[in-house]
């Protein structure tokens, strides 16, 4: 999968969990039952796909990109993904104080939570309209290298899962981001290949 289809995919999963968050968010603000397994779950989601899978290659490999075609977007995007990362680390913060029932504990998770989407979604949109304005530069296309296979494999085919959960409960549809795990599964079954003597049990 090239860059600019793997990048497109993802964005496109990060929004479906994006409603997935506004849905419970509502949930709370009416006082209405909250699964917290899910609010676990969509937080684990946030943690490691977007802060440490999507937006850490992001800052290693895309914005070294842009930076090369002197572009000063950037230095912008940077600042939003540190504004993400505060939200994160309160929405957690707050998520221990909820598993706990600690009073106020819900209005807190919707404060950081209406902060999270709103940082995201916005950038997001700001992302996916300076990528659309170079994909057709050539130039970039060893530049804007793939994240690394190799122990990745198993902690994306998990993250995937959990976006299924979420997406089949309060979407009522697939997640777009199943295409990552099929390949990173392939992947892992060629990587066996060699030492397995009868294919394993699909999931």
């Amino acid at each position: 999968m090239e860059y600019f289809a793997r990048i497109a995919l993802e964005h496109q999963g990060i929004q479906e969990l994006l409603k997935v968050q506004r849905e419970l968010l509502e949930r709370l603000k009416k006082a209405k039952g909250v699964n917290i397994v899910h609010l676990n779950n969509l937080l684990a989601f946030w943690r490691d796909f977007l802060e440490q899978e999507h937006m850490s290659w992001e800052e290693e490999f895309a914005f070294a990109a842009f930076r090369k075609l002197n572009h000063s977007l950037p230095e912008r995007l940077q600042g939003e993904h540190e504004r993400i990362r505060i939200a994160l680390a309160k929405l957690e913060a707050t998520m221990k104080e909820l598993r706990h029932g600690r009073p106020h504990s819900g209005r807190e998770y919707v404060q950081w939570g209406e902060e999270l989407v709103e940082t995201v979604g916005d950038h997001l949109a700001r992302e996916n309209t300076a990528l659309q304005a170079i994909s057709v530069d050539g130039a970039l296309e060893e530049d804007l290298a793939l994240p690394p296979e190799g122990p990745r494999h198993e902690r994306v085919n998990q993250l995937v899962r959990i976006a299924e959960e979420l997406c089949q409960e309060y979407l009522q549809k697939k997640t777009a981001l199943v295409p990552l795990r099929s390949v990173a599964e392939e992947v892992v079954g060629q990587d066996q290949a060699p030492v397995v003597d009868s294919a394993a049990e699909p999931d």
